[in-house]
């Protein structure tokens, strides 16, 4: 999640700076991996439409993966079966594929025996997506740059989001380029440390007011639908905030409160409601039984 968004104008390289708050939360994929001869992925759950050849950023971690260990001296397999069971909703806004990222290099790397530390994998990370040195890190962190330059955030409170989400997503680069259409002048991005410094505390709604993302707009304008119905959520008072560049929308509440807030929503939208909690680990390993 991003609890924060800001976004400038254009870099020469064609990327935007940003200044962003990160939140990990507790809607996850699975990545099991296991030895095999040759590196292939394969993916059931949300998303098995999507592409298993070398496109695919879990195999593209892999291969970044071997890459280092071979720039290092260490010897790595050929091969190992990547077996993906998705549940974070593919092209949502919610990094699925870095999460996926993220988690096949800390698999891989505990699989192959590599051992390379943290550091080396987040700067791995760094060069697959912006979003994977967070995907690897979790908590609560500030991003600048890309994103990928990362400080950690210490949380006051624990967060509840309801998520609404569905089938049909939006494309990050076609939200970007709506952004640039919008905003032609924009310059550095705004701001983000009065958020950080509230989220120290634990008044959640002293964060609420606080959320925004510069991608909104932009999205909406693609999807009008969904800005109709973020104003329907703030018009009830809800804190309310597109997930990265959307379309999920993401109403931030208590967790004693998040379970009421999910039946008012299933019960004012035709979409799938799904209840998170946050901040939590980000990728690691659990041994397969």
């Amino acid at each position: 999640m991003n609890l924060a968004l800001r976004v400038g104008g254009p870099r020469p390289d064609g990327f935007h700076p940003l200044d962003t708050v990160f939140e990990a939360i507790d809607i996850f994929d699975d990545v099991e991996v296991r030895p095999a001869p040759e590196l292939t992925v394969s993916i059931s759950g949300l998303g098995e439409d999507l592409p298993t050849d070398e496109s695919n950023l879990a195999i593209r971690a892999g291969r970044a993966l071997q890459s280092r260990a071979r720039e290092v001296g260490l010897d790595c397999p050929a091969g190992a079966n990547i077996r993906i069971t998705k549940r974070i909703p593919v092209a949502g806004g919610m990094a699925g594929g870095s999460a996926d990222a993220a988690a096949t290099l800390v698999a891989l790397n505990e699989l192959w025996g590599l051992g390379l530390s943290a550091e080396e994998l987040r700067a791995i990370g760094g060069e697959l997506g912006s979003d994977v040195p967070f995907a690897l890190m979790g908590g609560l962190a500030h991003g600048v740059g890309r994103g990928e330059e990362l400080a950690p955030l210490r949380a006051g409170a624990m967060h509840a989001w309801v998520l609404l989400t569905r089938e049909h997503g939006l494309s990050t680069p076609a939200v970007f380029r709506q952004f640039d259409a919008m905003y032609p002048g924009a310059g550095e991005p705004a701001d983000t440390a009065e958020l950080r410094a509230a989220l120290a505390g634990p008044a959640i709604d002293t964060v609420a007011a606080l959320l925004a993302n510069d991608l909104q707009a932009p999205a909406c304008a693609l999807r009008p639908e969904i800005g109709a119905e973020i104003e329907l959520i703030e018009a009830a008072g809800r804190a309310v905030v597109l997930s990265g560049s959307g379309p999920t929308i993401a109403v931030l509440t208590s967790p004693e409160q998040a379970e009421e807030l999910a039946a008012q929503m299933r019960a004012d939208f035709p979409y799938d409601v799904h209840i998170a909690y946050g901040p939590t680990a980000g990728a690691h390993v659990r041994m397969a039984e």
